[in-house]
């Protein structure tokens, strides 16, 4: 990897028979009829149904056992071969204690839904519809049905527009790495997880969008790049933190999230369960599946700063529904590259379920993206050792070149197959391509006058192509040894990556004044600037047991052995630096769980981790000098709890060690030396608050200190972009008197930062503020959803990311109005 500047599934199911929906219009009729003609991205979730000819009245035996409601409930549709509808809203943090026995299908239905509040209504077709009770006591408004027609007790045809989209196959998804496939409750880690739900509520662009709902989550943005991230304070290392279904992904340019259904955040070491990688935990993207029902969806937005994106995302069964298919596309254009922000985008993707047989599944995907935008400047202190105040920066200037843009193309190419070896046991392979090319163009401002004249600073060029292969086959099964129930996960993973290894190219500063650019004519930079290759090669095994003490206490034991090697080219411009390096280590895992209740697990976790050496920057006296890896630790104690219905909320308190890699004020040499330990509390929640208000919240508070450095200056201090205090919320509110109406809004605050090791210069803090509605209602007789999203609404001046001794701008207010409709 080239950080010398910041560069960066079976579940075995039962098939049935998908139902269809016939397209009642063309998308060409639709289009004429309005400007951002939509399909609406989701339908509420159905359990897959089976022969709808069985007889439901007849008793069958069922062996469900307790879970979440929604596993519950889609699972008792596959086994009753009924057609189950419910929204996700109604369920979400509900438990079911399940069953065991022979029931009817009303009596089963009646079992699992006691004490949710919630009923089967029988429809025609032996076809069921989960609602809220309408006795007295326990009525609650479904959504979207005016309580003038309650009394009546029909079910009311209305408009469901929700993020997921049932899928074709009911497969797991929750890629765990050495842990398999696992739900989230009884991960002994701490993970935030952003479904597509809030990740359309907010017109999420890019991780950072996203991310930014979880406080343990910083920006990492060099330049105008690409959104990078840094979790509890380490900065996630583009090459191995960043994951698609569980496999490295492209490199160095933003994930488009149009193909992604979940975004996954697990925090801290994650070694054991991925290999080499920062302690920073990773970032895993879990893409969206065919679904299964017929889905045509298209969206259109508008934006300011003269924007516009369109998006189409169509899909469905295929053969009788032996197979389903997934395909998605879009366009975003802002501005004219004049301006920070500005910038062209192209995107689509594929992806394609193949049911081989009753017991084997095979999963395929790809997605290509091309992308430039403009590349304005990071800037560094003040002669006087201050930083640039950021109010006297307009958002909007863009400091740099028209002709200066970071450009990248990326694509990714998946496969997965599944196989049930008999009732317990299953066989998982995966494999993954990943490249990206980019033209990366970085303005870099080192030192500004008081004037806003640069004083040191230049312009840093590549045009290089990463290249990333991963793959990897494990086995995951349960039994009872010793007395004992045993879930067991072991395998083998391999991962080649294949980066430019040299020095950028130079050209002088472009820029002149922050405050009024100079305008410079293009110098016409080759679009490949011929660097060697490098290589780092990663063999891994890897094998966890999960051992049920009892029906409350379980011990999680693993352990990876990693095979590391790195080979610079032969031609390395720096002839004291080391072609070859080799290791191997073993990073082991132990956790101990409690759950008193179903829905409650408390956990405390050792883990340790191993990671590349980092790369010295390009202004101390080893520029570009990768170091040796290194190894870190992390203690985790944690709480997760549905308790409250409705609500998931978690708790951690954390310690993570690792040594420490940075710039001597000493001697101006990059090197390990010292030692770097954040300690922490997370908290968050995340769900229904009441009928109508749902939210996300979260707050982290971080200790973060170096040690042992032999430089006085910095022990003892905060290490760079490294807040003490972040929070975030955001809060969605739907109203009874509009159905279809619902506002929302969102607060984001981080805390002061150091720019140094040093401490010595400290970047304000800051809170944003965001608006938004949405409005469900039906246009052209489609169902629709119209989302009014304003982002930086009080159009706040701030420095967001902080990033190697330099700040980057915010953007400033940005308004989105789009539509979708639905086929």
């Amino acid at each position: 990897m080239s950080s010398r500047l910041p560069s960066r599934r079976v579940q075995r199911s039962v098939m049935a028979r998908a139902v269809t929906h016939a397209i009642s219009q063309t998308v060409a009729n639709i289009l004429a009829r309005s400007m951002l003609a939509v399909t609406a991205t989701t339908f509420s979730a159905m359990v897959l149904p089976g022969a709808y000819a069985q007889q439901v009245e007849a008793a069958k035996d069922y062996r469900i056992p307790a879970d979440t409601l929604t596993t519950v409930l889609n699972r008792f549709g596959r086994d009753a071969g009924i057609l189950l509808s419910f929204s996700t809203d109604q369920t979400n943090g509900l438990q079911s204690k399940g069953i065991s026995g022979r029931y009817t299908v009303p009596a089963a239905l009646r079992e699992l839904l006691q004490g949710s509040g919630l009923e089967a209504t029988p429809q025609a077709g032996d076809a069921y519809v989960i609602r809220s009770q309408l006795n007295p006591a326990t009525a609650r408004n479904p959504v979207n049905v005016p309580a003038s027609d309650m009394s009546t007790g029909t079910s009311l045809p209305t408009i469901v527009i929700s993020a997921q989209q049932p899928r074709l196959f009911e497969t797991p998804d929750v890629n765990a790495g050495a842990l398999g496939v696992r739900g989230m409750q009884d991960l002994p880690f701490s993970i935030g997880s952003y479904t597509t739900d809030t990740i359309e509520s907010q017109r999420a662009r890019t991780a950072l969008d996203v991310l930014r709902n979880d406080p343990s989550v910083s920006p990492v943005t060099y330049g105008a790049s690409f959104d990078g991230v840094a979790v509890r304070g380490f900065s996630a290392n583009t090459f191995n933190n960043v994951r698609r279904d569980g496999l490295l992904a492209n490199v160095y340019a933003d994930v488009p999230l149009e193909n992604k259904d979940r975004i996954d955040v697990l925090k801290g070491v994650s070694g054991f369960l991925y290999g080499v990688g920062d302690p920073s935990g990773l970032v895993n993207y879990v893409i969206k599946r065919p679904t299964r029902d017929r889905l045509l969806s298209l969206t259109g937005e508008i934006r300011s700063q003269s924007g516009y994106y369109a998006n189409v995302d169509a899909g469905g069964p295929l053969n009788d529904g032996q197979l389903g298919y997934r395909l998605n596309a879009a366009k975003e254009k802002v501005g004219d590259f004049t301006h920070p922000g500005d910038l062209d985008r192209e995107f689509v993707s594929g992806a394609l379920d193949v049911k081989l047989n009753r017991d084997s599944m095979l999963q395929l995907d790809f997605d290509y993206q091309q992308k430039s935008q403009s590349a304005s400047a990071s800037l560094g202190p003040r002669l006087d050792g201050t930083l640039v105040p950021a109010s006297s920066v307009d958002p909007r200037t863009l400091i740099g070149q028209p002709w200066a843009r970071y450009k990248s193309r990326s694509w990714n190419a998946g496969a997965r197959l599944d196989y049930a070896l008999n009732a317990d046991w299953t066989l998982t392979s995966q494999l993954g391509y990943g490249s990206t090319f980019r033209n990366a163009l970085f303005n870099n401002v080192n030192t500004v006058a008081l004037n806003g004249n640069v004083l040191s600073g230049g312009v840093s060029y590549e045009g290089e192509e990463y290249r990333v292969i991963s793959g990897q086959v494990f086995a995951t099964g349960k039994l009872a040894l010793a007395g004992f129930k045993h879930e067991l996960v072991g395998g083998y993973s391999y991962s080649k990556m294949d980066y430019p290894e040299g020095p950028y190219t130079r050209l002088p500063d472009q820029i002149a004044n922050i405050y009024h650019p100079v305008s410079r004519p293009d110098p016409h930079l080759p679009s490949d600037t011929g660097l060697p290759t490098a290589h780092s090669i990663q063999h891994s095994l890897f094998v966890s047991d999960t051992i049920a003490l009892s029906e409350a206490w379980s011990v999680l034991l693993g352990a990876r052995y990693i095979d590391y090697v790195n080979d610079k080219p032969r031609d390395y411009p720096d002839s004291g630096v080391r072609l070859h390096y080799a290791t191997a280590t073993t990073v082991p895992t132990v956790s101990i769980l409690f759950k008193p209740l179903s829905h409650t697990t408390a956990y405390i976790t050792y883990t340790k981790g191993f990671e590349q050496g980092a790369y010295a920057p390009n202004w101390a006296n080893n520029a570009y000098e990768r170091l040796d890896p290194i190894t870190s630790r992390q203690y985790e104690i944690g709480l997760k709890s549905s308790i409250i219905q409705g609500m998931q909320l978690s708790a951690a308190l954390f310690d993570i060690d690792k040594p420490l890699q940075s710039v001597s004020s000493v001697d101006n040499v990059f090197k390990t030396k010292g030692r770097q330990q954040h300690r922490g509390v997370e908290l968050a929640a995340n769900g229904q608050i009441t009928r109508q208000l749902s939210g996300i919240f979260g707050l982290a508070w971080l200790d973060a200190k170096q040690h042992d450095t032999g430089d006085v200056s910095v022990d003892g201090k905060r290490p760079a972009n490294v807040a003490r205090f972040q929070s975030s919320m955001f809060l969605d509110y739907r109203f009874d008197e509009t159905p279809g109406l619902s506002l929302n809004a969102a607060y984001y605050h981080m805390g002061n930062r150091p720019l140094n090791g040093a401490n010595s210069i400290m970047v304000d803090s800051f809170t944003r503020w965001d608006l938004g509605a949405t409005y469900t209602t039906r246009l052209f007789d489609k169902p629709s959803v119209v989302r009014l999203t304003v982002q930086n609404v009080a159009n706040k001046r701030y420095w967001e990311s902080v990033v190697y001794g330099t700040v980057g701008m915010a953007q400033p207010r940005t308004v989105r109005l789009s539509l979708t409709s639905q086929f």
